[in-house]
């Protein structure tokens, strides 16, 4: 018995012995955590910020899984190719989400060599899964960086049932994509047709398809016109709508032409369809549309107005001065009768040389009499359009005490040079026009000013006149950069750097901004869960949901600003109908910011409705003070301009707000 005993004993320190040997059982994760209190993600969010390439890429292995997606999705902003294959191993990664940043990752940094890649995976994954977004982010991916033989896979894919969401919303992600790049085939454009003409699609597939025919040719529609007509008449979606009224326009159909104008005549109709439905007369014989048009020139909403206006100076007849210089006479608002004016001035003939002076002296005395700089600046650029108002131009522009109105003198110049006509003087007025035009341009680089000397390099860019001969030495222009201010000029300089070695006959390589800004992480930490700030304006109140989980950089940037009181008095200097609003600027003219940068931040976040928040840039990695939001989807914009936030709550004030309109108070929601 006592041996018994013994060789238990004995047996049983045997096994402790053995299992106290074997390690334990090492944990393996699954789950992607976005949580930027992280003290390694937020290691990698400095990484992105910095642009450190070799930095991130040791976290592409990394056994937690949300490491790797950050340091991959990382690279969406970073896009450096260097390491496009490591990126590219990432879509064979267990986890779902990381194999989807990888996807989206290589669309970003544009590499054709990774379309195989990335079709080699297509349906590995999840095709049994509803949630489909890796195969989703594959076909956008493959539009943005695909060749012809992958478009027409993408385009004639028949397979998918109504069900299948992602991966039609893939399919006309990766369409579009490739028809911003000029890229279509006629089975992409019967495909999208398709899906903007079936109410059994999602809302957000049917819209982005009608951005498709947007950018469609008039070759690719042609064929198309009887059902086009027909899905616009029918269409309730405002935004399908105003797209297919751009698309109806390109057929250059009579019965298209009658459609267009009976929605337009229609009261019911909202103002972003008739705005583009009197863009879409462009493609018209003018005989068609003019008494139209004119008739729109008094319509109670300012953007149908301008519309109107602007389609007269971009397709105006000269015989027909008179008749819109009878409507110029009328109460219109300024921003519409400028651009009236401008139309006027840019199609008046020769020989109505009294309806010419008597429309350049109203313009004058509309610059004299008026305290608005806006107004003052549009009226400027009208008198660009008339090539004797060399003299008024310089007086009442270049001379002003505003600058958003000293730098529309130089655009008005600019606009003048590009005009044929300016050949077709007399000699001797030539030399004396170039003489003039000399002595401003050195005015001009030499005045420091960075939205003078932006576009003075524009002017002599598109002139008509070549004007390098004209000067003895290029000094003028090397001086100029010394006196532009780096980082927050560094849209002027990088224009005077490329005019400059075109004259030489050099390569230009754009300064690249040094790292300056670093995210302030105490700001972030005081932030609420889902920040919230308020937009008061002269117009009323928006409300703007801040994304500080997706774009830390930014949205810590604003929140500084809105501490500082910085948008107090700024003014929304830029306004496209059905397109932004924008303001931040210090100046007005769209040239002001502070003198620092931060980084542009490309989450998977989409300008897919009105609403959206994001930074302005003069280029990637560029952004400083100014932002915009979008009046409709602005799916151009997805992954070039970072998206930071949305508005939650006062979205009509947004169509409200016109050029000049000001931004009273920015308040941040407390903490709760």
């Amino acid at each position: 018995m006592r041996l018994i005993s013994k060789m238990f004993f004995l047996i049983s320190i045997v096994i402790l012995t053995v299992f106290s040997c074997v390690p334990p059982k090492k944990e393996v994760l699954t789950d992607v955590k976005i949580d930027l209190t992280d003290s390694i993600y937020r290691r990698i969010i400095d990484f992105q910020d910095q642009r450190l390439t070799d930095s991130l890429k040791q976290y592409f292995y990394a056994d937690n899984p949300t490491y790797r997606y950050a340091s991959i999705l990382a690279m969406a902003s970073v896009q450096d190719n260097s390491v496009s294959d490591r990126i590219a191993e990432r879509l064979h990664d267990d986890i779902p989400e990381v194999r989807e940043v990888a996807a989206y990752a290589l669309g970003q940094i544009g590499n054709m060599d990774y379309q195989d890649s990335l079709i080699s995976v297509f349906g590995k994954y999840d095709t049994l899964n509803p949630n489909n977004h890796f195969n989703e982010n594959i076909l956008e991916a493959i539009g943005k960086i695909g060749d012809d033989k992958y478009l027409k896979s993408l385009a004639t894919i028949k397979g998918y049932r109504p069900t299948d969401t992602l991966l039609i919303l893939g399919q006309t992600k990766g369409l579009y994509r490739y028809i911003t790049r000029g890229k279509s085939v006629p089975e992409g454009t019967e495909r999208i047709i398709d899906l903007v003409d079936s109410r059994i699609y999602s809302k957000e597939i049917r819209v982005l398809g009608s951005y498709y025919l947007v950018r469609a040719k008039k070759d690719d529609l042609k064929n198309y016109v009887f059902r086009l007509n027909k899905m616009f008449k029918k269409e309730k979606n405002p935004v399908i709508k105003m797209n297919l009224a751009i698309a109806l326009g390109k057929t250059q159909n009579e019965e298209s032409l009658k459609i267009l104008k009976e929605v337009l005549e229609d009261e019911n109709t909202g103002s972003s369809v008739k705005v583009n439905i009197l863009s879409a007369f462009g493609n018209f014989e003018y005989i068609d549309v003019a008494e139209t048009v004119i008739k729109f020139l008094e319509d109670k909403n300012n953007k149908v107005a301008y519309a109107a206006a602007n389609y007269l100076y971009n397709f105006g007849e000269p015989n027909d001065v008179v008749i819109y210089r009878r409507s110029a006479k009328k109460n219109l608002p300024w921003i519409v009768k400028s651009r009236l004016y401008a139309a006027i001035l840019k199609h008046v003939p020769s020989y109505f040389s009294k309806t010419r002076s008597a429309s350049v002296w109203d313009v004058k005395k509309k610059i004299s009499i008026s305290e608005n700089p806006f107004e003052k600046a549009a009226y400027i650029r009208a008198l660009g359009e008339n090539i004797e108002s060399f003299k008024p131009v310089y007086e009442l522009g270049y001379k002003a005490p505003e600058v958003l109105v000293r730098t529309a003198s130089m655009e008005a110049l600019a606009i003048m040079l590009r005009k044929p006509e300016l050949l077709k003087l007399p000699k001797w007025k030539i030399n004396k026009f170039k003489e003039n035009i000399k002595k401003v341009i050195l005015e001009a680089f030499d005045s420091g000013d960075v939205g003078i000397i932006a576009s003075a390099v524009e002017l002599l860019n598109n002139s008509v006149i070549d004007f390098k001969s004209e000067f003895e030495s290029l000094d003028f222009i090397s001086k100029s950069k010394k006196k532009l201010v780096l980082p927050k000029d560094i849209e002027a300089y990088n224009a005077i750097g490329k005019l400059e070695n075109k004259w030489l006959n050099k390569t230009f390589v754009p300064y690249k901004i040094k790292y300056n800004n670093p995210i302030d992480w105490n700001i972030f930490d005081k932030l609420n869960t889902k920040p919230v700030v308020s937009i008061i304006t002269n117009k009323g109140k928006f409300t703007v949901e801040l994304y500080k989980n997706e774009s830390p950089g930014s949205v810590v940037n604003f929140v500084k600003l809105v501490q500082d009181k910085f948008f107090e008095g700024k003014k929304f200097h830029r306004i496209v109908p059905n397109f932004v609003i924008q303001t931040g600027g210090t100046r007005g003219d769209g040239y002001g910011s502070l003198n620092y940068t931060i980084r542009s931040e490309f989450a998977q976040l989409n300008y897919n409705s009105s609403g959206i928040v994001g930074m302005a840039s003069a280029g990637k990695d560029t952004e400083s003070t100014q932002w915009f939001v979008t009046l409709a989807p602005a799916p151009h914009l997805d992954g070039r301009y970072t998206v930071f936030g949305k508005v939650i709550d006062g979205i009509k004030v947004i169509d409200k707000i016109e050029i000049g309109d000001i931004i009273e108070e920015v308040v941040l929601v407390p903490k709760i």
